[in-house]
């Protein structure tokens, strides 16, 4: 199943036909028993001019007699675009003299109880037949029997109109045979020509083949570019996700039964929906996800992967650590495909865990619909959020300090609590924190009497007049100051007043509240109405200062720890540093390079599915929407570079003061993971610094795996094949520090 690219001269051509198609309904209102275009809202062209056909000629022989089933193998045909043929020098693929070719085509449709009717269009020269998996929908006159054979010559001398500046034949299948043939999935349209001599000087054959939609699809008209079906859907590049829920309408909650089979071929290669499952091929649970964004018409999910019998089932996808639990997000507010992993990304360069997601293409239910982004759900795990698990009956001692989840959210009283403090600079506005890890109904009485009693001794020491020389007591400093670097350089109001997440490990492992990780980018790197103080196209403004625009949970720790002249010159050495690399634009805009050349061909078919483009969806952005997918990329590249500008030249503190940002180079202080451990065939190494080459040692001291890596801040070594035992890993950074760690392989 191939997708096809058009150009000028082909559109102009189609667009000829289309109003051919419309003249021909009031010529031929009535076909058999079938009436022409009734119930049809308009008409959608599957594949044209330049669709890319396998093809094989009576020169090369005869081919064998299934070659019109969808089961045939065309592997061995050649492959070529239409139109094919010689002699008339408007042909794409020019072949040898022959007396008959044999054409084949896939495309794949995700529903067919929308399409009412087709209409084939053919410029050929001499004679045709044209078979909609394996049965004869279509065919001129000049040829006999059911298969003519591959020599028989047509009895009719028959010109291609288009040469000659006029319009291809239309030819209707009968509706009822139309719709019994065409398939959820592959479908395959195979077209035999035939010349009328031996020798004939020329041979022509320019298919098209369009399909008329139910009032269903009103959506779509016939605006540029009218030519795409919605739902067929030939293939992509990006991994396929296929969810079957049976007919179930998907809930808010609870999670429902459903299956999903995960298609990747590897990079750049097309994945098809009827290719078999090579990633997953399972059970899952699956629910609606998310505040405002469950409102969207691409909905975003949470899905569960389970076993045969509903439990459970850790799993690798697409080389992510295994795990159950994972979250779908849509792209139907976010039309870049970028915000989200442009933040997840910078953040896990600092230094930080941070959701790891995958750009994919989803079918649901047979239907396509759309780019998501697969991704992890925040999670207490050694391979996401590496803190202690808090076990149920932890009442007392280190037990009870840890592992705890908690964030600034939307709230309900029975699944937070109220703070003993308020915001200092809103001493009228409340604050509430969510129970998130152990859940608000698991969490038990004594742990959370320590975790509110822990939050309200840090927000207490805060609000003291000697705050500056406490707070570092609380929280893991640099984890505090990323977060609000990530979070002002996107101008992410929601990055404090929602989807804001903390953890606090067991006392005997740290103990201190970490901010992170960074989640819900979808109202960032853009101006948006939201925020009066940010309601600018100049990149000015403290995203920070949320609670001076209206009412939120936010508890404006910011606002008082940047009152500290230590922590305002440690965020300003640390934005600073991190200028010159992980936030330098070239390094943005590189990543934002790599996200655009895996997704640019994709996104065709996401705008398609969702005709939004030009149009206000979600967040309410100041300037009028981008008409197309290259100007909302280039938008993005130039609001990040505003918006650095301003930063540069407004960020808090001095550079005099670096102790802590220039302490941490010291091998001990560089912040890195090295995970899962014990490991079985996947080990992940994360790190704030670059690093230039990893080694894995064997008990004897071999080597057994060296890698250069390339300066990258991440690493994915696959153990498949090692002995189960105690290794050592060894990593070097840029600056010739090495880090040695002791791992076992299960």
């Amino acid at each position: 199943m191939r997708h096809v690219n058009l150009n000028i001269n082909q559109t102009f051509i189609r667009k000829r036909i289309l109003n051919n198609i419309f003249l021909i309904f009031g010529l031929f209102s009535v076909l058999g028993n079938s009436v022409i275009g009734q119930g049809v809202n308009h008409w959608e062209t599957v594949f044209y001019s330049n669709t890319t056909y396998r093809y094989f000629t009576s020169a090369e022989g005869t081919p064998a007699t299934d070659w019109r089933s969808p089961g045939f193998n065309d592997l061995a045909w050649r492959s070529g675009k239409g139109s094919i043929g010689y002699g008339d020098g408007d042909d794409n693929t020019v072949i040898e003299k022959c007396i008959a070719l044999f054409m084949r085509t896939e495309f794949s449709i995700t529903d067919t109880s929308v399409i009412l009717d087709g209409i084939l269009h053919v410029d050929y020269d001499d004679a045709f037949v044209a078979y909609l998996n394996g049965v004869e929908i279509a065919r001129s006159q000049g040829l006999s029997g059911d298969y003519p054979s591959a020599d028989q010559l047509s009895t009719v001398n028959h010109e291609a109109s288009m040469y000659s500046g006029g319009l291809p034949e239309a030819f209707f299948p009968d509706r009822v045979k139309l719709k019994s043939l065409l398939k959820i999935g592959k479908n395959v349209l195979a077209v035999q020509i035939h010349n009328s001599s031996p020798g004939s000087s020329d041979m022509t054959s320019n298919i098209f083949f369009s399909v008329g939609l139910t009032t269903q699809e009103q959506q779509y008209s016939l605006t540029p570019p009218w030519f795409y079906l919605p739902f067929v859907f030939r293939g992509s590049t990006l991994p396929l996700l296929i969810i079957n829920t049976d007919g179930k309408p998907i809930p808010d909650e609870p999670k429902i039964d459903a299956s999903m089979k995960i298609i990747y071929n590897g990079t750049g290669v097309t994945n098809h929906p009827d290719d078999s499952a090579n990633v997953y091929n399972g059970k899952i649970g699956i629910e609606i996800r998310g505040a405002s964004s469950s409102g969207y018409p691409q909905k975003p999910y949470s899905l569960e992967t389970r076993d045969s019998l509903g439990e459970n089932n850790n799993v690798s996808i697409l080389g992510m650590p295994k795990e159950n639990d994972w979250v779908l997000l849509s792209h139907y507010n976010e039309k870049t495909f970028m915000r989200n992993l442009i933040s997840y990304h910078l953040f896990a360069k600092m230094g930080h865990y941070a959701t790891r997601a995958r750009l994919v293409d989803v079918i649901l239910n047979g239907r396509y619909d759309g780019i998501y982004l697969l991704g992890e759900k925040v999670k207490r795990d050694q391979n996401r959020i590496d803190i202690a698990p808090m076990m149920p009956d932890a009442s007392t001692g280190a037990a009870l300090t840890g592992g705890y989840i908690f964030k600034v959210d939307y709230a309900y009283s029975n699944d937070s609590w109220l703070s003993a403090y308020s915001p200092v600079d809103h001493p009228d506005y409340d604050t509430r924190f969510v129970y998130y890890y152990p859940k608000w109904y698991l969490i038990s009485d004594a742990q959370k009497t320590y975790l509110q009693g822990h939050v309200n001794a840090f927000q207490k020491a805060m609000h003291q007049p000697d705050f500056a020389d406490t707070y570092q007591n609380y929280i893991d400093v640099l984890s505090f100051i990323d977060y609000f670097i990530v979070s002002e350089v996107s101008r992410n109001v929601d990055g404090y007043k929602k989807s804001r997440y903390f953890f606090k490990d067991r006392d005997d492992r740290g103990g201190l509240i970490h901010a992170g990780p960074v989640w819900d980018f979808d109202w960032a790197w853009k101006n948006i109405y939201d925020c009066s103080l940010l309601r600018n196209t100049t990149g000015a403004g403290w995203a920070y200062r949320v609670n001076d625009c209206r009412r939120t949970y936010t508890p404006g720790w910011y606002v008082r720890l940047l009152e500290d002249p230590a922590f305002a010159d440690m965020v300003n050495c640390r934005y600073f540093y991190l200028r010159e690399n992980i936030l330098s634009m070239d390094n943005i805009n590189a990543f934002i390079d790599s996200v655009y050349q895996v997704v640019d061909a994709a996104q065709e078919n996401h705008y398609q599915r969702w005709k939004i483009l030009g149009i206000k969806t979600g967040a309410p952005e100041i300037e009028p929407p981008a008409q197309t997918y290259d100007e909302e990329v280039a938008r993005l590249r130039n609001w990040i570079q505003i918006r650095l500008n301003w930063l540069d030249a407004n960020m808090p503190g001095t550079n005099q003061n670096c102790g802590l940002i220039n302490a941490k180079k010291d091998a001990g202080q560089i912040i890195f993971r090295i995970y899962p451990n014990p490991a079985s065939s996947d080990l992940y190494i994360e790190s704030d610094e670059p690093i230039d080459r990893i080694q894995l040692y064997d008990m004897t001291g071999k080597v057994v795996i060296s890698v250069n890596t390339g300066n990258s801040y991440s690493w994915h070594l696959n153990l498949g094949g090692f002995r189960s035992g105690l290794y050592f890993v060894k990593t070097f950074m840029n600056d010739n520090q090495w880090i040695v760690r002791k791992i076992m392989i299960e």
